[in-house]
């Protein structure tokens, strides 16, 4: 058995025999956070499993360096944030994005427990234009609100939220200098947005993103999965898929595209990687 199996494992057998039922302070291999029992986030499956998307975490963090500048669009509770903020050290920085503001709450508060000063966590929303938008709540996933309401399982409350662009903001703030080194993704739809709104730092910097693509739901937004692909083919990106059963290989994006579209799955979550980053990679591997 694995040691992910094994923690997951003990921690299940702990949540249903104490079966408790107020916020704890939780540690995890990178971070501590507050961990709420009830349903409601998403840090009680950290409960009950002992992580959070361990697969992906590994491939994330396989690309940070002391020093880096990492942006995570759709931080929800922090877990990428944190991650990242434990590995780029205290020369490093990033800047944590949630728009919806009960979630930004536990953002907050865990941000609080981390004691970094390499962490920022802003309550704002990441598209391709800056102004106001209304997120539909989701009562099914507390993951899942969206600034397009048919992407909701279970539709709660709408509110009115800031949106701007990663663009925007790194001009505004005097960031737009430092090197960018690796953007994260998961936002319901919105991840073409997210990207055409940094379209100039992707240009320059040419970070590594980590994308969760959600073809549905970017046809939702007005967007495609085509035009998604298409800017980073044309940027000389390499693609691959994490969970495809082939090792971390790269895909062509015509195979890419068909893997997305007939998997079956609701998302993937997708590493595009600059192609003399990923060459780099390689050759120290071999």
């Amino acid at each position: 058995m694995s040691t992910s199996r094994a923690l997951a494992a003990i921690w299940r057998s702990l949540f249903y025999t104490l079966r408790p039922t107020e916020p704890f302070l939780m540690r995890t291999q990178y971070y501590r956070l507050w961990a709420h029992p009830r349903r409601g986030t998403l840090t009680r499956a950290i409960i009950r499993r002992g992580h959070w998307e361990p697969e992906e975490t590994r491939e994330f963090a396989r690309f940070i360096r002391a020093g880096d500048f990492v942006i995570d669009a759709g931080a929800n509770f922090g877990h990428y944030t944190f991650t990242a903020a434990q590995l780029v050290g205290p020369a490093g920085l990033v800047i944590g994005f949630e728009p919806h503001p009960d979630v930004f709450k536990l953002l907050a508060a865990n941000a609080a427990l981390q004691n970094r000063m390499n962490i920022v966590v802003e309550q704002a929303g990441l598209g391709s234009e800056s102004g106001m938008l209304e997120i539909t709540t989701d009562l099914g996933n507390p993951g899942g609100h969206s600034f397009v309401r048919q992407n909701v399982r279970q539709r709660g409350a709408d509110l009115a939220v800031a949106v701007d662009t990663i663009d925007a903001y790194l001009r505004r703030t005097g960031l737009a200098d430092r090197p960018l080194s690796l953007i994260k993704i998961d936002v319901q739809g919105f991840e073409a947005k997210v990207i055409a709104g940094a379209a100039a730092a992707i240009t320059r910097h040419r970070p590594v993103v980590l994308c969760e693509v959600t073809p549905a739901a970017l046809a939702q937004t007005g967007d495609s999965l085509e035009t998604l692909l298409a800017f980073f083919q044309a940027m000389d990106y390499v693609a691959s898929p994490i969970g495809a059963g082939d090792g971390g290989r790269t895909l062509g994006y015509d195979r890419l595209a068909a893997l997305l579209q007939t998997s079956g799955r609701e998302y993937w979550d997708v590493l595009f990687i600059p192609r003399e980053r990923a060459q780099s990679i390689s050759q120290t591997a071999n």
